[in-house]
């Protein structure tokens, strides 16, 4: 534990990871040193996660942020500089793509939100290009020296987005860290980050971009939420990109506490793709697999068409699979979730187009991107999937020109509420651009 550049960049330290060599020089290149809980309003609060601890006679460290190492009472932490001087660069940007008329109005807006240091919320239907548009913005704190984090509460989105990152900022130093990440944190200009990482930091970046800011398990999560304010610089500027922004953020916009860009149009110029509904008066699993859904994978054969299946859980998930697999053995296809461990190399098979179908839980419904696929949602009235997420599922297919027009098919035995709005809402969508 040698190397300064782990360490720097306003990260928060249990000292007890940390030598006294080490201690030293953090301290002497602008750290601080500070008590791992403090009283607030006579509570006592965890210093990295600013969450409440019970303390008891058997537990004297926050539960909160566990996973990212304990922290007891009675620790100390060290806060390391900020004042990092990145060095200056002929070119940043090197990308030769063509924003539309709709991206550069959404640029515009971005770019001035920067120059009054406003938070910002970019609300664009999913494919409108939103990562495209962000490409200026990055660039303008990159001119001016500044340290970025764009964020995810997905480590799947965050795989996705780090390559392209990369591509178009070819000479800046760029990180991707998570929880699964076997890259070892090293001081960035940019980091490609999960939300949860931000929890480590204290005023450590000038730009924070949070895509999918609805998602879980951002959504609702006062720890995470407070961890984005705090990693923040005070002059800094948060950028929130969300295709289905929640009310909180939109309550904010209506009162001015941040300004706003709307994109209802995806960058090819093309519709939605409009949800096919399918009733099925039995379950999925009827005669082993429904007659409906039957129909449905013998065309998708027969025509070789690539497929995603969302399904509402994972049991649902691996019955259905085995079915595949008995009645349909030609049909190659993998299987994700939450609990796959070999969730990101699977993505890639599809992606690769090694495998036709993928069989997905609501893990793989954000921050995808697949060319010339059909989308089908099993069980679509299922409580797991709310009218945000059926969006979201929905807007996985039509994304590339050459393919606008994916399609889409829910299938279920009650028209419910969630299935009505988020049909409604797309078709909404799309008349805004005609």
């Amino acid at each position: 534990m040698n190397n300064l550049n782990e360490y720097l960049g306003g990260r928060i330290i249990n000292v007890r990871d940390l030598d006294s060599d080490i201690q030293k020089n953090l301290l002497s290149q602008g750290g601080k040193k500070v008590k791992a809980t403090k009283n607030e309003a006579g509570t006592i609060v965890c210093y990295r996660c600013l969450m409440p601890i019970k303390i008891t006679t058997k537990c004297d460290y926050c539960r909160n942020c566990i996973n990212l190492g304990k922290i007891r009472r009675t620790d100390q932490l060290v806060i390391t500089g900020t004042d990092i001087l990145f060095p200056q660069q002929g070119q940043y940007l090197q990308w030769d793509g063509e924003l539309t008329a709709n991206q550069k109005k959404g640029v515009t807006e971005l770019l001035n939100a920067f120059k009054h240091h406003q938070d910002h919320l970019v609300w664009a239907v999913t494919g409108a290009g939103k990562t495209e548009m962000i490409f200026p913005l990055i660039e303008q704190a990159l001119k001016q020296r500044q340290r970025i984090a764009i964020c995810s509460p997905r480590v799947d989105v965050c795989v996705e987005l780090f390559p392209r990152i990369q591509k178009v900022f070819p000479t800046t130093s760029i990180g991707l860290f998570h929880g699964k990440s076997l890259e070892k944190y090293h001081l960035t200009q940019i980091a490609v980050m999960t939300v949860h990482q931000l929890i480590r930091f204290e005023r450590a970046f000038d730009l924070l971009i949070i895509d999918e800011v609805d998602s879980y398990p951002l959504a609702g999560n006062l720890m995470l939420h407070k961890a984005i304010k705090k990693s923040r610089k005070k002059t800094g500027m948060t950028v929130f990109l969300s295709a289905t922004p929640p009310k909180q953020l939109l309550k904010k916009v209506k009162s001015k506490q941040i300004t706003l860009s709307q994109l209802y149009q995806r960058f090819h110029g093309h519709p939605l793709p409009e949800p096919h509904c399918h009733l099925l008066f039995k379950k999925i699993d009827f005669l082993n697999l429904n007659p409906r859904i039957r129909l449905k994978l013998e065309q998708i054969l027969k025509n070789n068409v690539r497929v995603m299946i969302f399904f509402p859980s994972i049991p649902v998930m691996r019955s259905f699979a085995k079915k595949l697999e008995k009645f349909y053995p030609q049909l190659s296809f993998v299987s994700v979730s939450s609990q796959d461990k070999q969730r990101l190399e699977k993505v890639q098979l599809f992606r690769e187009r090694k495998v036709q179908a993928i069989l997905t839980t609501t893990i793989l419904e954000r921050g995808v991107t697949f060319k010339k696929i059909m989308v089908i949602v099993l069980n679509a009235d299922a409580k797991e999937f709310s009218k945000t997420s059926l969006i979201q599922i929905a807007g996985r297919a039509g994304r590339a020109k050459d393919s606008f027009d994916d399609e889409v098919h829910f299938y279920y035995q009650y028209y419910n509420q969630q299935i009505r709005l988020a049909c409604a809402e797309i078709s909404y969508l799309n008349r805004q651009v005609k």
